[in-house]
């Protein structure tokens, strides 16, 4: 169980966003979250030129790239990155997904946390159970 408030606060705010995402528009584009070193988060985005929108894993080398030179710099305390995934429940059961991938100063053993769903006929969004995979040397 992840104790550190700042991680809790991180992954409290991306949910609700990215909840709040799939609800009204049904769609979720990568977006994130940072944490700066007076412990303030704030939401981050990638500005999408609706000419010429880009791919998901543009959008998140581009997020992460932003992150990462902030985090180096010393400026972030911690940053969150969230997308959406297609994952493997089990042996015959795959769903979509939004994952939250937090990076933290003070905790390099944060997992990526997952919270399945579906998008019923209805447009009405379903959320199973969420959970969380620890990192291995891959990812």
């Amino acid at each position: 169980m992840i104790t550190n408030t700042e991680v809790q606060e991180l992954l409290s705010h991306c949910h609700g966003y990215a909840a709040d995402l799939l609800m009204e528009t049904g769609e979720l584009f990568p977006f994130g979250a940072s944490m700066d070193a007076a412990g303030r988060s704030s939401h981050r985005e990638y500005e999408i030129d609706l000419k010429k929108i880009p791919s998901n894993g543009e959008i998140i080398e581009k997020l992460l790239a932003v992150f990462e030179e902030e985090f180096n710099a010393g400026e972030l305390k911690a940053y969150a990155l969230v997308y959406e995934v297609r994952i493997k429940l089990d042996e015959n059961t795959t769903t979509d997904a939004f994952a939250i991938d937090i990076k933290h100063r003070e905790s390099e053993e944060i997992p990526v946390f997952y919270y399945p769903f579906t998008i019923e006929e209805n447009e009405n969004v379903v959320f199973g159970e969420n959970f969380a995979v620890k990192r291995s040397a891959t990812n």
